[in-house]
């Protein structure tokens, strides 16, 4: 006989496998895959491909290497480790359609010899961000499904609070928005920081005017790319936030 205490602890552990295998599992790949031989791992999403095509995983960012200052990103070390066990010396990719990145890199979703995203393994564990760029949003709910398993344990970058910063880069925090308006430039979304994000034009019909008016008011989480806005006009905000899928803009409250 099994005793309750014993039980209680079994279910508990079937229950975890049973969550993390049904993410891993809605992260198989779907059609065809193509194979290629590793020769370099860059950081925890970046590898050189042995026929000389420098690869960027699609789907996450991950915390950033300083090799000129050695002053990395927390668990930058642990990504780049991990992608380097996950990938071997043969990986298996589909490409994006959207081909490369504006550095030239190709943009492939990458799996292991198990048909299973990379990407959604490293998000599972606390590694890196998920992120959508389109057209490259293949998989998208299971990423979101990947990244939310280490988030509800609080585990690698999901350790402490996530607050806005001014700095360029990578960005995910909550902030209230302000005021919203449209121009040329697409959707500007004022906030009651010294920013302000911006939907480009070019994606920005993935939203309704009333979808994004009504969070006018309201605190959201966003993800994405940060810059210093050259333009110093004494009304405008010093920092840009671009977004560009509706899966990053997301009402809290």
């Amino acid at each position: 006989m099994i005793s309750i205490k014993k039980r209680q602890l079994l279910c508990s552990a079937l229950f975890l496998c049973l969550i993390e295998n049904h993410s891993y599992a809605s992260c198989l790949a779907e059609g065809k895959l193509l194979s290629a031989q590793v020769k370099k791992v860059v950081d925890g999403d970046t590898v050189h491909f042995q026929d000389g095509k420098k690869v960027r995983l699609i789907g996450i960012n991950t915390p950033e290497l300083d090799y000129k200052h050695q002053k990395h990103d927390a668990f930058a070390l642990d990504a780049k480790k991990r992608l380097s066990e996950l990938v071997g010396n043969t990986v298996f990719y589909q490409e994006g359609l959207d081909k490369r990145d504006r550095y030239g890199r190709y943009l492939y979703y990458l799996f292991d010899k198990r048909r299973i995203s990379i990407s959604s393994q490293l998000l599972s564990q606390g590694l890196g961000y998920r992120i959508a760029f389109p057209p490259n949003v293949n998989y998208q709910a299971c990423l979101q499904s990947s990244e939310n398993i280490a988030r509800q344990k609080q585990i690698g970058v999901w350790e402490h609070a996530i607050q806005w910063q001014p700095k360029a880069g990578f960005v995910i925090s909550r902030i209230t928005l302000t005021s919203i308006y449209r121009n040329r430039g697409g959707w500007w979304l004022n906030t009651n920081h010294n920013l302000a994000i911006n939907i480009p034009a070019k994606v920005a019909n993935q939203w309704t005017p009333q979808e994004l008016y009504s969070l006018e008011g309201h605190l959201i989480e966003a993800r994405g790319w940060q810059h210093y806005r050259k333009n110093k006009q004494a009304d405008k905000s010093k920092w840009v936030w671009q977004i560009k899928h509706p899966n990053d803009l997301v009402l809290i409250n």
